[in-house]
């Protein structure tokens, strides 16, 4: 069972070169910046970078995809959530940073449970999953504490969340179910089977939800408002934390090292990118994706085809 503590010690050095997109797609810059980066996101004009190894948050002036400063964190930070004018970093030390993207300092540390995997908004609040902990826990960001704890069945451990219709979804690292909990009686159900096995990371567009199987190597399209399977899309070795950019889904494979390019409008795929090692992370940045590169201390600028 891949997971986010073996992702963390076995992301390999990638080189990306463009697949089967056109002219138009591939890297457009390299950045290097040390250490071990792990989440990516965009905020108030800037990418951030999560740096497992140092504990810091890195900040990236993209229009001149140069380092700009660095500030620290708690131990083993990893995703990155924008949400409530605040930067969310989940780290794996029983905390997450509140970060101020303005300033780029910690302005709260909000103590959750054990070996926290990742983070949503939704709801006029902050959800997180706790793997180890086998929880997902409720955060109001007007107090900054844990307001309600929910656990999660002894069988699985909660891995992605998201956003979607009314309700958070979560996926089962264990499992072929995505879960989905009702944030006014917080009843957590099985909604959907994900149609793989090892339904770990979710990214949400609106209605549509992207749960990447991480053992049968595809990624499934689900309609929360029906709670109905759309399609399965085969995809490389061990999906893992994809997100929508300009409403197609990107997907990092760990382990064949290959990013892919999957249309939210027709559900193919449009181009893939192949790597010498283990694309980490994605996330869009102004229509951009961006792509952590674990072991290689470096993050990757990619245009879409």
């Amino acid at each position: 069972m891949r997971t986010l503590a073996p992702i963390l010690a076995a992301i390999a050095v990638a080189f990306f070169a463009a697949g089967a997109g056109g002219a138009d797609g591939g890297v457009v810059a390299k950045i290097d910046v040390g250490g071990q980066p792990c989440g990516v996101a965009g905020a108030n004009g800037s990418v951030w970078i999560s740096d497992a190894q140092n504990g810091e948050l890195i900040r990236i002036d993209p229009a001149t995809n140069n380092v700009a400063a660095r500030t620290k964190l708690d131990p083993t930070p990893c995703e990155i959530h924008p949400a409530f004018g605040s930067l969310w970093v989940v780290t794996q030390s029983g905390q997450v940073d509140r970060v101020d993207p303005a300033t780029g300092e910690v302005v709260a540390r909000v103590k959750v449970g054990r070996v926290t995997y990742d983070a949503t908004d939704g709801g006029g609040s902050i959800w997180i999953t706790n793997r180890e902990g086998r929880t997902i826990q409720r955060i109001n960001p007007a107090t900054n504490k844990v307001v309600r704890t929910v656990v999660f069945p002894r069988t699985g451990k909660p891995a992605g969340i998201a956003w979607s219709s009314g309700a958070v979804w979560i996926g089962d690292d264990y499992g072929n179910t995505v879960y989905r909990l009702d944030p006014r009686t917080y009843k957590l159900k099985k909604a959907v089977r994900s149609g793989g096995a090892g339904a770990n990371w979710l990214a949400a567009n609106g209605s549509t939800l992207w749960v990447s199987n991480n053992l049968s190597n595809s990624v499934t399209r689900i309609n929360t408002r029906t709670k109905k399977r759309v399609t399965t899309v085969k995809v490389g070795s061990s999906p893992v934390n994809l997100d929508v950019v300009n409403g197609d889904v990107w997907v990092p494979c760990d382990q064949d090292a290959s990013l892919w390019h999957v249309s939210g409008s027709t559900n193919k795929v449009v181009e893939t990118f192949k790597a010498s090692g283990n694309p980490a992370v994605v996330a869009p940045v102004d229509g951009e994706v961006w792509a952590t590169i674990f072991d290689a201390g470096a993050v990757w600028r990619i245009r879409p085809a």
